[in-house]
Order: structure tokens, then C-alpha cells, then sequence
């Protein structure tokens, strides 16, 4: 997580959030290593002015409106985890949609042991894995693997090498591209206010959404469907 990465986001945040071109958004590591978390080598953390207190509180805020962005991007994320994911590459892992792992892949939030604190990854850590499970990885900074990640509902799917692992992602995609790109938006956007919504108020926003869907993208889909063909979005 160095500050070329962190910049990389914000401009893709930037560009690509509303360019109806970009269908998924796709996070991948390099040679085979997801994210290994911060960067602890070179001067992100450090920071480069006099006042390193609000240096690192700033750096603090940036990574969370990354994770924010991430999280509330409008089209699908898929994260796919090939060795690391630690600290702040398994918050990356958990802002994502769909998680897919090969064998190799293996997780921790590690921060503490290096006297750190998983700051602002853990709203989104506990929102994937629940309060319970996130104090005991937190508390502990375990490292654990794919199947274990699988199986505390981390990584939705584990693969078992990489050609799965590509084909199972290309499958994916087409299935995201047989999805209305509005409907999906809208979608991630009511979801993401489900947790402490007023039900009431909500029932009048998923109305107005789903008014919205029925007289948008909604009639293409209705009259593909009628008429036995593909709608126009997944041609695109």
C-alpha cells in the first residue's frame, strides 16, 4: 500500500467511476502476491513534513477514502488472491464483491505484531467476516490460508490452480456482462445501505430505485426477454 498505489486508485476512482465503458473492475497482485499491506520500506508511513503526527493522520484519511471508494465503486469488484493478502491487501480483498483464491493465497491482519493497528480496513473487515471473527484475526494477527479463508466466508471461491482460477473469472464476467450496468449500480448502492438502515425509509428508496430500473434499463431487459434475445448491454 505505497503512495504510487494509493495514488493509482484515486485516479482510477476518478476516470473510471462513471465511464459506462468499464463493465468490472478487476484487482490483481504481480507475481503472484496479492498486497502485502503497507509499505513499510519506503516513506509512506514516514510521511515527509515536520509535523509527522498530521502527516500520518492525513495518509490515514487517504487510505480510508480508498477503501471507501472501493467498496461503494459502482460496478462489480473482484478481487483475485494469488500468495499475500495482509493488513491492508486483505482490507482491499474485503472491500471487493467476489473473492476468488488459488491454493497458494494466505491472509492475516498482521498489523498488531508489527505494533500497528488495523485502523481503517476494519469496518469493512467486519462487515465480510463479522465482529467476532475480525477481533480474533485482529487480536492475534494469525495468518491463515486459502481453505481457511474460504471457509470464514473471506474468499468465495477457491480454486485449485491458476487456469481455474482464470477461467472462473472470465465466467464471472460474462455473467456481469449479461447484467444491466445501471441495475447493478443501483443494486451495490441499496445494499451498501443496508447495515443500521431505517427500514421504513428505506422501503421508499428501494421504490423510487426500482421505479427508476423499471422504466430504464428495465424495459430493454422485459422486451429482450419477450422476444428471445440478448438485451443490448451484453453485446457491449
Amino acid at each position: 500500500m505505497s503512495d504510487a498505489l494509493l495514488g493509482d486508485f484515486e485516479v482510477l476512482f476518478s476516470q473510471l467511476r462513471d465511464e459506462p465503458a468499464i463493465r468490472a473492475l478487476v484487482l490483481r497482485g504481480s507475481d503472484r502476491v496479492f498486497c502485502a499491506g503497507a509499505d513499510l520500506g519506503g516513506r509512506t508511513l514516514r510521511g515527509s513534513t515536520a509535523d509527522a503526527h498530521a502527516a500520518t493522520v492525513e495518509l490515514s484519511l487517504r487510505g480510508a477514502r480508498v477503501y471507501n471508494a472501493l467498496s461503494t465503486f459502482p460496478k462489480p469488484v473482484i478481487a483475485v488472491i494469488e500468495g499475500a493478502a495482509m493488513g491492508g491487501g486483505m482490507g482491499l480483498a474485503a472491500c471487493a464483491d467476489i473473492v476468488l483464491a488459488g491454493p497458494g493465497a494466505s491472509f492475516a491482519l498482521s498489523e498488531a505484531r508489527l505494533g500497528l493497528v488495523a485502523a481503517q480496513i476494519a469496518p469493512f473487515v467486519v462487515a465480510r467476516l463479522g465482529l467476532a471473527t475480525t477481533r480474533r484475526l485482529a487480536l492475534t494477527g494469525s495468518r491463515f490460508n486459502a481453505e481457511q479463508a474460504t471457509n470464514l466466508g473471506l474468499v468465495d471461491e477457491l480454486l485449485p490452480d491458476r487456469a481455474e482460477l482464470d477461467a472462473r473469472l472470465d465466467a464471472i464476467l460474462g455473467e456481469i456482462q449479461s447484467c444491466a450496468p445501471a441495475a447493478l449500480a443501483a443494486t451495490k448502492a441499496l445494499l451498501n445501505g443496508l447495515p443500521g438502515l431505517d427500514i421504513v425509509a428505506f422501503s421508499h428508496t428501494a421504490a423510487d430505485v426500482f421505479a427508476d430500473a423499471v422504466l430504464g434499463e428495465g424495459a430493454e431487459g422485459i422486451a429482450a426477454f419477450k422476444e428471445k434475445r440478448a438485451p443490448a448491454w451484453a453485446n457491449t
